[in-house]
């Protein structure tokens, strides 16, 4: 993907003939892609030992342990009960790794109702949620998530719980109550550099699907400058992820930017697009600097695809005034000539996000995307060569 930004860099000319009959590229995969991977703060959607044992509290060797007298009938000697937070916690646990869902949240409830000030409270509320999410069930996940906000302010649990609410909110395309989510979050106390630069991302992105552009490029910005500041990031999802959006601010201006007529108006906005272009392809091609499979996927199909769209802007814009009727074939010929170059770039970078996914060893929506693309640009090059798309 080298020479492609050099492509892009070369000069349109006069503008084209409107014109349909070729093969249309199917819309663009889903954008945030929930599916790509879980928030950080999400437990798995089915829970199992293994996942939530990363739930568990600092190592605490007894944490809250309570002696009860329970009778024996009238005159008995009553018996010693022993309940120990960490015992429990364990039965919970085990039951979840069971699939005994029902019986695993009862048990985390029994902690959190008679075992509030136990450090194994918040986890437990945060193991909850992670249950009801795996039960498909948005509401109850958040309810409770929104309980452990509240009661356990100061626990590292509940800013996971943040997160996991907004990011509950993204998927389910609750984007201004996601804004107001990670609102509430950034203004807690205590949180670390991951946090602001995944609330940063994840308030981008919530503002670019609210067509507030401006804003989301602030918050991605700030999700950048706080990586930026962090001494070392473990995993580079979610500073990728702002990096991908702010390149998709460039693609959706240059998207809904227009190519209007007269002459000398088709010129102005073909080059606008161009130069939005390029914008976007750039700050694509340092998000795949981070390395993340999913967020290079998503980037190297959208380098790839900015051909195809300046390819069909070109082609698509209004006839110049200033060709007769008569010339219109020839210029039309010599007009796709100049950008038949879009298309091979196009199919070529497709092919090679394939690749890169292969390399990776993933499978995205993007990169099945791009294997699908490429499949339709072969379509649409051969009717291309042959001349079929060629007409006035």
């Amino acid at each position: 993907m080298k020479d492609m930004r050099r492509a892009l860099l070369l000069v349109l000319g006069l503008a084209a003939c409107s014109h349909g009959g070729f093969a249309t590229i199917p819309t663009t995969p889903a954008r945030d892609l929930a599916a790509s991977r879980p928030a950080t703060a999400a437990p798995p959607a089915a829970p199992g030992a293994a996942k939530l044992a990363a739930r568990d509290p600092r190592v605490i060797d007894l944490d809250v342990i309570r002696i009860r007298a329970i009778p024996r009938g009238v005159g008995g000697e009553p018996e010693m009960e022993t309940v120990a937070t960490a015992e429990l916690f364990k039965q919970a646990n085990a039951a979840a790794k069971d699939n005994h869902g029902d019986e695993a949240m009862a048990i985390y409830r029994r902690i959190v109702t008679e075992f509030g000030d136990s450090a194994f409270a918040p986890v437990s509320l945060f193991n909850i949620a992670a249950i009801q999410d795996g039960r498909g069930d948005p509401v109850l996940t958040i309810n409770t998530l929104r309980e452990l906000v509240d009661s356990y302010p100061n626990a590292r649990e509940s800013i996971d719980g943040h997160l996991y609410i907004a990011a509950l909110q993204l998927e389910h395309k609750q984007f201004a109550e996601a804004v107001k989510t990670v609102d509430a979050l950034l203004a807690r106390p205590n949180l670390t550099y991951s946090d602001k630069i995944e609330a940063g991302a994840r308030r981008g992105y919530a503002q670019l699907e609210l067509g507030a552009w401006d804003a989301a490029k602030v918050s991605l910005t700030s999700s950048m400058d706080a990586w930026k500041l962090a001494p070392h990031i473990e995993d580079p999802y979610y500073i990728a992820m702002a990096s991908y959006y702010l390149a998709e601010i460039s693609h959706r201006q240059f998207t809904a930017a227009p190519v209007r007529l007269p002459d000398e108006q088709i010129i102005a906005d073909l080059e606008a697009k161009r130069v939005l272009a390029v914008k976007a392809y750039d700050r694509w091609r340092e998000t795949l600097e981070f390395k993340q499979p999913y967020w290079s996927s998503a980037s190297g199909y959208q380098m790839s695809q900015i051909f195809f769209e300046l390819w069909e802007a070109t082609v698509r814009a209004p006839y110049p005034t200033r060709i007769e009727v008569a010339a219109r074939p020839k210029y039309v010929a010599e007009l796709h000539a100049r950008v038949h170059d879009y298309l091979t770039k196009a199919l070529e970078g497709h092919r090679m996000n394939v690749e890169l996914a292969k390399a990776y060893g993933v499978d995205t929506s993007w990169s099945q995307g791009s294997d699908e693309r490429a499949a339709q640009l072969l379509q649409l090059l051969a009717r291309e060569d042959a001349g079929q798309l060629v007409t006035p």
